[in-house]
């Protein structure tokens, strides 16, 4: 193993040689071992630590806060360099908005044009927004989600998988008073990859269907969901029936609300689960020009002329709260009020491009946005996700309090 001079670490960090020397006085990071003539001589699993404390401390960690992180018995370096990968992607991500809208304003300043000053609120809010918040301390305080994690798959069934995640703060960020939102609605939820074993043994497939109140407490983390169906792969069930009933009984215990559970065979999915569009006026070959993948709601805007019309668009994609994985969608939206520009509902759903959220938080801000901007009598904005990890995830929310009844419509790219 080599071993490195406080002299060479300075050169090939860019770290000062007082802030090393510091890092000793504080036991926060001590070299491997020290010459006979006391000169510190660091390892490259000391160097691996280094970036640890370098990658925390950019994100916004106290020095203190580090040597707790460091210090704690349950502390895994390939856990928190997957934690700090997501957290700098999520930085890239709203810096280059930031910079993108830094361009955009800069043009309408050159060409003499009316800055558009929620831009600037915008960067503001940006720039806020990728400083240390207490959620990236909780992810090295907590090892329960499965959030980004290499995961491990369950023998046999284990409901502990499920992972709940409160609806509050995120509608409360986009201005919504969870104790009273305004909507009503659901998340539908397909899974297409369900399996267990019957009583002899024999593999059985089927496709699940999973449906439960956009306002109930709390939702399901995805990737949780998924492994949690994953654990009865190799489990015994009795009866399909049966395999409805447990899930069911899990999943409300933890969204603390009612939900419903269909398993389907192949046959009965194929029966009653045709391919289809959206019905309405597809948006999507409108001619317009594109520079903004931030969520722009100021795009949105109205006419004089009272309609009732459905519209829908296959372009809207934003990423994963988490893993800044792309999400794809189809969106469709019905309403009764004043006319929406189309041109100004297209761009404003392509704006969440670069957008990161989650599938449902995304519908809620399109529907809160079309409210606020466009105030029409009545609203429903429904979106149609593509499937990830054997999944899709539908969220509608709507003025009307409707029941969920046949709204599952499974598209093309489902």
């Amino acid at each position: 193993m080599r071993y490195y001079q406080i002299k060479e670490v300075s050169q090939i960090t860019s770290l000062s040689i007082r802030s090393l020397q510091y890092y000793d006085e504080i036991n926060l990071l001590k070299p491997a071992k020290r010459s006979d003539s006391g000169y510190r001589r660091y390892s490259e699993a000391d160097l691996l630590i280094l970036q640890q404390i370098t990658t925390l401390k950019f994100l916004g960690f106290s020095l203190s806060t580090i040597k707790e992180i460091l210090d704690n018995p349950c502390f895994d370096v390939a856990t928190s360099m997957g934690i700090q990968a997501r957290e700098l992607g999520e930085k890239a991500s709203k810096l280059y908005e930031a910079a993108s809208l830094l361009k955009y304003i800069a043009s309408q300043l050159e060409m003499n044009q009316p800055v558009n000053w929620q831009s600037t609120v915008k960067i503001i809010e940006i720039l806020e927004l990728t400083k240390m918040s207490n959620s990236v301390l909780e992810k090295y305080q907590s090892n329960e989600s499965e959030l980004g994690k290499k995961s491990t798959y369950d023998a046999t069934y284990n409901p502990d998988r499920l992972y709940p995640i409160p609806r509050a703060g995120k509608r409360q960020e986009i201005g919504i008073n969870p104790a009273s939102p305004p909507f009503f609605g659901f998340d539908c939820w397909n899974h297409y990859e369900v399996s267990w074993l019957n009583e002899k043994g024999k593999p059985m497939v089927g496709i699940g269907e999973i449906v439960y109140d956009c306002n109930s407490p709390k939702l399901i983390e995805s990737k949780s969901l998924k492994l949690y169906f994953n654990s009865f792969n190799n489990t015994k069930i009795k009866s399909v029936s049966e395999l409805e009933q447990t899930i069911k009984k899990d999943l409300e215990e933890r969204i603390e609300a009612p939900a419903t559970v269909k398993i389907y065979t192949l046959e009965q999915f194929k029966q009653r689960s045709k391919v289809q569009s959206l019905t309405g006026v597809c948006i999507d070959d409108l001619d317009i020009e594109c520079s903004v993948y931030l969520v722009t709601p100021s795009f949105l805007s109205v006419d004089n002329e009272i309609v009732e019309e459905v519209l829908y668009s296959d372009l809207l994609k934003s990423n994963c709260l988490v893993t800044n994985q792309p999400d794809w969608g189809s969106v469709q939206i019905t309403y009764k009020g004043k006319k929406i520009n189309r041109e100004g509902l297209l761009k404003y759903l392509v704006s969440f491009r670069n957008h990161n959220e989650f599938h449902e938080q995304c519908i809620e801000r399109i529907f809160v946005d079309m409210m606020k901007y466009c105030q029409p009598e009545t609203l429903t904005v429904y979106g149609r996700y593509t499937r990830r990890g054997g999944l899709d995830i539908n969220p509608y929310r709507s003025t009307a309090n409707i029941s969920f009844d046949q709204h599952n419509s499974r598209l093309v790219r489902q």
